[in-house]
This record gives C-alpha cells, structure tokens and sequence, in this order.
C-alpha cells in the first residue's frame, strides 16, 4: 500500500514539493503521479492509503476529476490550492471525505494532515454506511407496506396479510422485503393485464358495431 501525490503544472514549489516526498516517504512507500490519467489508474487499483492532490488554483475541471475518483473509489484525500472558489469547495467537502487545506501547506504538517485526513475518511464513510443501511430499511419498510395494503384488498387484515408475506418469504427463502416487492410486481403485472383485456374488448366491441348490418325500424 501506497501514498500517491500528485502536483498540477501550476504548482512550481520543486523544494517544497521535495519535502513532502521526504516526509511521506519516511513511513509509507509513496509515488509521484505526474498526469491526471496516471493517477486514475493507480488510484483505481485499490493500492492507495491516501491521495495528496497540489494545485495552484482548484479548478471545475479538477474538482469534476476528484469527484470521479470518490464516486469510483474509497481512498482519503487531502486538497491543497492557493486559489479556490468557496462554492466548489463546500460541494467538494460535502461527502466527509476530503481534506481541504487553504493556501500553503507546511510540510512539517503533513504527515498530521495524514492521519487527520484518514481519520475523517473513515468517520464520514461509516456514517454513508450506516446511512445506506437505514435508506434499504426504509425502503424495505415502504415495500412491506405496500404489498400489505394491495393484500388487503382482497379482504384480510392488515395482520393476517403480514403473516402471510412472511410465510411466503419463509417458503421461498428471501427477505420480507424481496418478497412484498415480487407482490407489488405481480399485483401491477395483473392490473396492466386487465388493462390490455380492457382495451381489447372495446377495440372488438368497435368493430363488431361498425360491421353489423343496418336494421330497419319496423313502424306499426
């Protein structure tokens, strides 16, 4: 496992840029990536501990580039500019997972950005996980309620239609909630169906109108 660094063209420090190498390198093995497609490569290889992205100016294009990279992969990231825009930062800072340093970086400070950044990294993606995990439960709770309501159509109750999805869960060895879902699907396969029957009938009933012969009225 590795530590990446990456320094835009607009970032011209060589010594300081040197020192961060020094420092990086002194626990952790640490790479100089020296393009942007190089550095998605790597990144996308899962070998990294931390990202240390260097530019001047943080740009739209680069911030596009750094959002690529955390929708794609989990990898703490430290972002270091001089020039930025608050706007973009805060849309940057919003997931938990950067860090962003304003202005210049110490590099005596570097290797305590690293952890802090690592630490950060993993408090905001717990907190994703523990989202994502209460996100499918209510999405499985909406589910179960819906199969229940479309049940209950038929003339059970709310808790005879419970038991019922369970019991069919049971036999089919999934979840509840994969089970109210093959309900509700199954109950607009039905009503889509009737629909279709609906129509046909109409269109037939059309038909046999227009065909039919002319009838004289017989007047008494």
């Amino acid at each position: 496992m590795v530590n990446y660094i990456y320094r835009d063209p607009s970032f011209n420090n060589d010594a300081l840029f040197n020192d961060y190498i020094t420092q990086l390198s002194q626990s952790e093995s640490c790479i100089e990536v020296t393009s942007l497609s190089e550095l998605e490569k790597n990144v996308l290889s899962g070998k990294g501990l931390c990202l240390i992205f260097l530019t001047h100016e943080l740009q739209a294009l680069q911030q596009a580039f750094i959002g690529r990279l955390l929708s794609s992969t989990a990898l703490p990231l430290i972002v270091n500019a001089h020039v930025w825009n608050d706007d973009n930062v805060a849309s940057l800072l919003s997931c938990g997972r950067v860090t962003f340093v304003p202005e210049q970086l110490s590099s005596t400070r570097l290797m305590s950005l690293l952890n802090l950044a690592k630490i950060r990294f993993n408090n905001a993606s717990n907190m994703l996980e523990k989202v994502k995990i209460l996100d499918e439960k209510c999405s499985s709770m909406r589910f179960v309620s819906k199969a229940k309501s479309l049940l209950q159509q038929q003339g059970i109750t709310e808790k005879v239609a419970h038991e019922l999805i369970q019991q069919q869960a049971m036999s089919h060895g999934i979840t509840v909630a994969e089970m109210a879902q093959k309900i509700i699907t199954a109950a607009q396969q039905i009503k889509a169906n009737k629909i279709d029957a609906d129509q046909d009938d109409a269109k037939r009933s059309h038909q046999f109108g227009a065909n039919a012969p002319a009838m004289n009225r017989v007047v008494s």
